[in-house]
């Protein structure tokens, strides 16, 4: 028996492969998280659909109960052009981290063995692994690369639709409201009386509010663009909201420091705004997506949606995911498209022209007027 450690891979014994994953809740499997399996590339780019722990592919068979899930691959028969499959744990809808499966164990063909204790994960979903072709030879190789926002989000991040809710729209296990599920972001004012944010913050939730020191109040989605995850929220009976001012022009340059406001891990780290600092990282996002750049402040769940500031205090992006497996390897949607998004939305940004530079402390004081933290939740009604 071959016992892996987080990073390290052998080969499997041939192209058709069993695995069996084992969880320490004996009840969470198909109540409140799941399994899947996404093939994908060398570049993790998707190709063809994912296997959910509730639908199978011609390639593969689930097996197994609610404490140890089972699962028949057929490697040589992944969709054309993958060359590698990706074992995803996650909670449904992204209701809650990982955690709550304690410990799994994953045991491929009874002759390789790895676990993972997750005690302290507070992701939403987790890559445990992955089977991949290397010199026309099946290996796998452990991993622990945790999506903070979930599986819609994490499959999102590669290029792929997911619904990560429960097949049966049943309410979650564990969950002291019964029916309710929820999420938490950022949002910023760009206009007297709207907010952005990121759509995957409030889809599939029908009660939206923003809150802050200022006040609590309901808001109703106005226009939502999933492909580059912006929402507008229109807010309901609040006073005149302080609209931030967008960079213009050229963009950011490499290397050009920012500042990302949010309210992360919220309930957790404190009610207030929090800042992070960091560079612009590159100018592109993963496969050369021109919509987005890559920046190093730091950011948690929680902090999607937060405005990306420069030095003179204007938006230069909308922060929207990360990269778990990288260090500070952030993305946020470029002010140029946020513009046009806004402009497409009839609302007129505020324009930041070249000017006065700010320190992060003053930027933050002069900001923290336009923040607002955006609590987005569904209720389903009990079986």
């Amino acid at each position: 028996m071959m016992v892996l450690a987080p990073g390290a891979n052998t080969a499997v014994s041939s192209a058709r492969s069993e695995w069996t994953l084992e969880c320490a809740n004996s009840s969470a499997f198909g109540e409140f998280a799941a399994v899947a399996i996404l093939p994908v590339d060398e570049k993790r780019r998707p190709k063809g659909e994912p296997a959910l722990f509730h639908t199978t592919q011609s390639w593969m068979e689930w097996g197994g109960d609610q404490s140890k899930v089972s699962c028949k691959l057929n490697l040589d028969d992944l969709p054309s052009g993958s060359d590698r499959v990706l074992l995803i744990a996650y909670t449904f809808s992204a209701a809650g981290p990982v955690s709550e499966l304690r410990t799994l164990r994953l045991m491929v063909d009874d002759q390789i063995e790895y676990s993972l204790f997750l005690h302290e994960n507070g992701e939403a979903a987790i890559i445990i692994g992955e089977f991949y072709n290397r010199n026309k030879q099946w290996k796998f190789r452990a991993l622990a690369e945790g999506s903070a926002y979930g599986l819609a989000a994490l499959g999102r991040r590669i290029g792929i639709d997911i619904n990560d809710a429960h097949p049966k729209d049943r309410s979650i296990s564990g969950n002291p409201e019964g029916s309710r599920t929820g999420a938490t972001g950022t949002g910023f004012a760009v206009s007297q009386h709207h907010v952005l944010t990121c759509a995957h913050v409030i889809e599939g939730m029908s009660e939206i509010y923003i809150s802050s020191f200022e006040g609590r109040y309901r808001a109703e989605p106005v226009v939502v663009d999933q492909r580059n995850d912006i929402a507008l929220l229109r807010v309901m009976e609040s006073p005149v909201l302080n609209a931030v001012s967008f960079k213009e022009g050229s963009g950011c340059d490499l290397g050009e420091s920012v500042v990302a406001l949010g309210f992360p891990m919220s309930g957790f780290a404190g009610g207030g705004v929090h800042v992070t600092q960091g560079g612009v990282s590159a100018l592109f996002g993963l496969h050369n997506d021109s919509s987005l750049l890559q920046f190093t402040a730091a950011i948690q769940p929680g902090s999607s949606g937060s405005p990306l500031f420069d030095s003179s205090g204007a938006v230069v992006g909308l922060v929207t995911s990360t990269m778990p497996d990288a260090q500070n390897m952030n993305f946020a949607v470029k002010a140029s498209l946020l513009m046009s998004f806004l402009d497409a939305c009839r609302i007129d940004p505020s324009k930041a022209f070249s000017g006065k530079t700010f320190t992060t402390a003053e930027l933050a004081r002069t900001a923290q007027a336009s923040m607002w933290r955006v609590e987005a939740r569904n209720f389903q009604p009990p079986f």
